[in-house]
């Protein structure tokens, strides 16, 4: 429901108070987090289709991106702009500015069951990203009971009360970090005792199979630990997307157990670590690091 432009800016130096710095490079890329799932299942070889909002001012990057991967646009065109993200990147650390969706916007152009139409009975739905302003913080709720009695199998991604709503819903599976679970779980995991109990709680608000993101450490798969392999990053854009899209492929496209569909996951994320922007990591990285 929220694309974006991802800018990753490269700088010379970390910036000091009132110093203008010079931009060594930066690279551009049509993403968001719906984007970026789609694009890797596209990679993968599902059969994708991507839909949200998407403003017709500057609609074109997302348009090209969809055609050259394949996957099917069911946007819904807004009169606007799309935003765009940057991550400033420098030798001694990095941040990013995550802007604003379609802050013009009131209200939602269209009900909740119009984002949905592209997704067929049985179908995998991930509804991935943070909810504009303009959208109730239900809508991931409507949405996952829209999408099950269809039988969708659904995976969340989402943060704050979009969660917690949406994890009442009952999805297959919700991504939260160990930061976003807090909305439900009223604590942040810290170590694999907290990280186990915080997948209970999960668990007993709704959500089947929770996943857990410990960050550069690996992830939580209903509550046993998959380590993420050592690699040097360069840009976290995409990681958990990518790490949730290898997922659902590895599970339900290809019927992986849940500890391979792990494996792949955390390897797949780390990887997308060494890219700029959702630019999607060679599938040999992915491949070499699960089985590292």
């Amino acid at each position: 429901m929220s694309p974006a432009v991802d800018a990753t800016v490269r700088l010379e130096a970390w910036p000091k108070p009132g110093e203008v710095l010079t931009v060594a490079d930066e690279s551009l890329n049509a993403g968001g987090k719906g984007l970026n799932v789609a694009r890797w299942l596209a990679i993968r070889g599902a059969n994708v289709r991507c839909g949200g909002l998407l403003g017709r001012s500057g609609a074109a990057p997302f348009e090209r991106e969809m055609e050259r991967f394949g996957i099917e646009d069911c946007f819904v065109r807004i009169n606007g702009e799309t935003r765009r993200n940057e991550m400033f990147v420098s030798p001694e650390g990095a941040f990013k500015a995550n802007r604003q969706a379609f802050p013009e916007l009131s209200s939602l152009p269209c009900p909740t069951d119009r984002f949905l139409d592209g997704a067929e009975d049985g179908c995998v739905a991930i509804l991935s990203g943070r909810l504009p302003k303009c959208a109730p913080a239900s809508f991931y709720a409507e949405a996952t009971a829209l999408l099950k009695k269809r039988g969708a199998v659904v995976a969340l991604d989402a943060t704050g009360e979009a969660l917690r709503l949406g994890a009442a819903a009952g999805p297959d599976y919700a991504k939260p970090n160990a930061t976003e679970c807090a909305a439900v779980t009223g604590f942040e995991p810290r170590d694999a005792e907290s990280f186990i109990r915080a997948t209970e709680v999960l668990r007993g608000a709704g959500i089947r199979h929770p996943i857990l993101s410990d960050g550069a450490s690996g992830a939580w798969f209903d509550g046993s630990f998959a380590p993420a392999p050592h690699v040097e990053a360069f840009d976290t854009t995409a990681a958990g997307d990518t790490l949730l899209a290898e997922w659902c492929w590895r599970r339900h496209g290809m019927g992986a157990s849940p500890e391979e569909a792990a494996r792949w996951a955390v390897a797949a994320g780390s990887a997308a670590c060494t890219t700029p922007g959702g630019t999607p990591p060679p599938q040999s990285l992915v491949a070499r690091l699960a089985s590292a």
